[in-house]
């Protein structure tokens, strides 16, 4: 009897192999396919760790700062309401008392008060959103469920779109996010971010999550508009023609040297005399202004703004003085009472001690001074470093409420650098008066320019440079004491040059006619509110000629 061949088991083996990779694959796929309908958490997503604890979300942006729940009504710290809220309240620490300041008037709230509008919390003062809302130029509405405060102070290309579909919002990128909103066709979400399949999207409700681009309109069709109340809009007093602008350097209140320095500024429309300083920390103020001067310079046809110098060094610095609403109001008095008694035009705020602890009350001057000013018909501008060095300084804020922000366009290399340099090449220029126009509309940006040059002496073997400011003539006289040759350099907007000798180097950066005309240049490209010139008496008479052709 023949014997039956034994058959192989690899067969079977890789059939059921097959078999478990099909159905694996198969419970994959459909585990892609199918979508999670789980409704996220969101006290999780917001981050509260407790009932009283309210998520703040600002221009579809969650803040990492939490608002408190007291009451019923949600407070948030002053800290973050100035940073990203309204930089318009100002938090006075000494008085314990909580300002804003409209075209109105002032306001003022203290933590007694029975409005519960501010709470102090481990010594932090808090606004509440109520009061927040009621007084600033912002969209804000609290949530409850969890408690969330969605606030818009932004309304710029800010796109929206339509929901074309019933669809969800989820927590990422995936049909398996959870979900955080559902919608309806004709629902608006804001588009925060595009891409070529998921899109993140803000809900009216501060819900930010990803939303499938077939599920929109997928085009910003429609964006997001805002009109402001008058309530909330300083009046400008702008001129109608091109400010022209010099300073004058006062030690006395003789007008005679302005008679003279004028003389051949024949585009010049206004000046502005170095006639105010704090003389003691109680805000009394040192002046040098007479009614001679400006009847003087009105009979020149000059505008006469009376300039408050507050520089570096100063005994008594204005992050000290302005400190209090009382000393602010002195200081305010005294300057409009010397404005109508000598007739002055309008104020220049020079005032270069500003740190950042100190620019809330130095902005809280300037909106106290502005309205105040503005009853009286006067012209009030504040002069700022550039902004690469001062982000802190609030100009956008400062813009609200001055007429006019003077950007000192030198000083990119000062008597304390550390290396030899332009006081104010075309690059660094361009930057201040770009970066300076993303905070300041340009009716009224001034841009300074300098009529004043810096000669470098570097000693072999010294780690820093020695220099000396000097005006037009004296810098060619001390270039030809040195021998040196200049060149045009096309992309410092200067003539520039150096020479050695056997232990030192001399180099210049020259301001004059043609660095002085590259930069008037700029007033035309950026139509720019005008130009102001440190200082009158430095320059040459054919500048004049320059700047008048430009404005």
């Amino acid at each position: 009897m023949a014997k039956r061949k034994k058959r192989s088991p690899l067969p079977v083996i890789f059939s059921l192999a097959a078999v478990v990779v099909i159905l694996g694959a198969a419970v994959y796929l459909f585990e892609r396919a199918s979508t999670n309908s789980r409704e996220m958490d969101k006290t999780l997503y917001y981050g509260l760790n407790s009932d009283d604890q309210a998520a703040l979300v600002v221009n579809d942006t969650i803040l990492g700062n939490k608002g408190v729940v007291q009451d019923g009504k949600v407070y948030i710290d002053y800290p973050t309401v100035w940073s990203s809220f309204n930089s318009s309240f100002y938090w006075e620490p000494k008085a314990q008392e909580m300002l804003l300041t409209l075209p109105e008037g002032t306001f003022i709230w203290r933590p007694e008060d029975e409005t519960g509008a501010l709470m102090i919390r481990d010594g932090i003062p808090y606004l509440s959103a109520e009061l927040i809302r009621d007084y600033s130029d912002i969209d804000l509405e609290v949530i409850p469920d969890p408690y969330r405060v969605v606030a818009r102070t932004n309304w710029t290309n800010v796109a929206v779109e339509s929901i074309t579909q019933p669809t969800v919002v989820r927590n990422r990128a995936d049909k398996k996010g959870e979900v955080l909103a559902e919608l309806k066709p004709g629902d608006t979400v804001t588009l925060v971010e595009n891409g070529n399949v998921w899109c993140k999207v803000a809900t009216p409700d501060g819900l930010i999550g990803y939303l499938q681009k077939t599920e929109f309109t997928g085009a910003p069709d429609e964006t997001l508009t805002h009109t402001t109340e008058d309530r909330f809009v300083f009046p400008h007093l702008l001129s109608e023609n091109k400010i022209c602008m010099a300073w004058q350097y006062m030690q006395s209140a003789d007008d005679t040297a302005m008679q003279e320095l004028v003389n051949n500024a024949v585009c010049l429309n206004t000046v502005s005399p170095t006639w105010f300083t704090f003389a003691d920390a109680e805000g009394n103020l040192q002046s040098l202004a007479t009614k001679e001067y400006v009847d003087a310079a009105h009979a020149k046809n000059l505008k006469v703004w009376g300039c408050l110098q507050d520089l570096y060094g100063s005994e008594y610095p204005a992050g000290t003085v302005l400190a209090t609403h009382d000393v602010r109001t002195h200081v305010i008095t005294q300057l409009l009472s010397i404005a109508e008694s000598t007739g002055m035009d309008g104020i220049n705020i020079d005032i270069e001690t500003i740190e950042e602890a100190t620019a809330p009350q130095y902005l809280q001057f300037l909106r106290e001074l502005s309205v105040a000013a503005h009853e009286k018909g006067l012209v009030i501008s504040s002069d700022t470093y550039m902004p690469i060095y001062t982000y802190y300084y609030n100009r956008e804020e400062q813009a609200k409420t001055v007429d006019y922000i003077v950007l000192m366009g030198y000083d990119e290399h000062t008597v304390g650098s550390e290396e030899a340099g332009s006081v104010a090449s075309l690059p660094f220029v361009v930057q201040g008066i770009e970066d300076a126009l993303t905070e300041v509309p340009a009716e009224q940006l001034i841009n300074g320019i300098p009529f004043y040059t810096r000669g470098w002496t570097t000693v072999y073997g010294e780690e820093r440079p020695q220099s000396e400011a000097m005006g037009m003539n004296a810098a060619d006289s001390w270039a030809d004491a040195h021998g040196i040759s200049l060149h045009w350099d096309s992309d410092a907007g200067q003539n520039v040059g150096s020479s050695d000798s056997e232990t030192e180097r001399y180099s210049i950066w020259m301001e004059d006619e043609k660095s002085i005309e590259e930069k008037m240049k700029l007033i035309e490209k950026y139509d720019l509110a005008g130009a102001a010139f440190w200082r009158l008496g430095l320059e040459r008479r054919a500048i004049w000629e320059i700047v008048g052709k430009h404005l």
